[in-house]
């Protein structure tokens, strides 16, 4: 994590659920944050409640307004995907710094031009997939790094919850409707390609089985109800550029589902993540898996009952530093830093071969690695 600096930053926050429960209480762990303005993408009154609770003084009702705050630095995106590439494109614009949720963009094309606008202005670009510093997660990723799996042989994760089963209980909203980017692909697969590129490298073909079981749900406070268009489900099967394939299962409908369980499979040793977060391993000889015990650099920071706070402010601390050193030097410095929009695009190109091979019926083959 980067040395930390005392210069003063000012970012914006758009949407008031992720945004609300976890990235504002995130960055307000940060040294030197202030949130400076509030805006959420459905109603203003959801704004004005995060604002109470937070403190924060300026609530907007759009973006423009939002971008005009005075010594704004930076701009957090946690609204719907369809939103994602205009609101991007427009900061970047004008000199702010952006922190993107996942899914990146609503296709290829939107990620590229995001992309290119990063670069372009040399302006700090992350795309929030917080979960890879999940203790376990971050933990894996280095015996991987030091050789523990050997050459892969398979990569096997599978989510399985009833989240998402009952139409009453989970109501209709965006991420039920496809034209607003909506979609468990997106929303969970995005997180599990990310970590399997990090851990197994970059994904060479994928094909894919993409389902929606519940077909409708009720509005919210309301009996009446609305087609769902997005997926609940969906099962992804990848190649590695260096060998080894990959399955992610997951679905949000399974009543009584087992959960989440990360299984690595290598020619040395095998690594397991299992629903409870805890990590187990072998090496090739051994009897059984057994616990591995986390160095204290993966789980020390603060304490919440959402588990995505800590890895959210490792995230967040990177992109805060980023921006402090390019105020320092009084110019965009041109970092890339991980993860950057550079990755949300690779992940952006797997989920768009994924949705392509479930309509076509066939494997599609990714670009190669540059």
């Amino acid at each position: 994590m980067a040395e930390k600096s005392n210069i003063p930053l000012r970012v914006a926050i758009i949407g008031t659920g992720f945004g609300g429960r976890v990235q504002i209480p995130g960055f307000l762990k940060i040294g030197g944050v202030e949130i400076a303005g509030i805006m959420s993408t459905g109603r203003r009154e959801n704004a004005e409640k995060v604002a109470a609770d937070f403190g924060i003084k300026t609530v907007c009702d759009n973006y423009e307004e939002i971008l005009q705050i005075p010594d704004l630095d930076a701009i957090s995106i946690v609204s719907p995907p369809y939103q994602h590439c205009d609101m991007t494109l427009r900061a970047f614009a004008i000199g702010k710094h952006v922190l993107c949720e996942k899914p990146m963009a609503m296709n290829v094309d939107e990620a590229r031009q995001m992309l290119e606008a990063s670069r372009k202005t040399g302006l700090v670009g992350m795309i929030d997939h917080e979960f890879r510093y999940v203790p376990a997660r971050a933990y894996a990723r280095e015996l991987i790094a030091q050789g523990w799996l050997g050459q892969l042989i398979s990569a096997n994760v599978t989510m399985l919850v009833g989240t998402s089963a009952d139409p009453k209980a989970r109501r209709w909203g965006w991420l039920f409707d496809r034209e607003a980017g909506g979609g468990f692909l997106g929303a969970l697969g995005s997180h599990y390609i990310d970590a399997l590129r990090q851990w197994c490298g970059e994904i060479a073909a994928v094909t894919a089985e993409i389902n929606t079981h519940v077909k409708s749900r009720f509005l919210p406070n309301s009996e009446e109800t609305r087609e769902v268009t997005a997926d609940d489900t969906f099962s992804l099967l990848c190649r590695f550029a260096k060998g080894g394939q990959g399955v992610i299962n997951v679905s949000v409908v399974t009543r009584f589902g087992s959960g989440e369980k990360i299984e690595l499979f290598g020619s040395a040793g095998t690594l397991m993540i299992n629903n409870e977060g805890h990590l187990y391993g072998a090496k090739a000889g051994e009897e059984k898996l057994q616990p591995i015990a986390i160095p204290a650099q993966y789980t020390d920071g603060p304490s919440s009952d959402d588990p995505r706070l800590r890895p959210f402010v490792t995230l967040a601390t990177d992109f805060v530093e980023a921006i402090r050193r390019a105020k320092a030097a009084g110019k965009p410095l041109g970092e890339e830093i991980s993860p950057s929009f550079a990755d949300g695009f690779k992940v952006q190109q797997v989920i768009d071969a994924a949705q392509q091979a479930a309509e076509t019926k066939r494997w599609i083959s990714l670009p190669p690695p540059k």
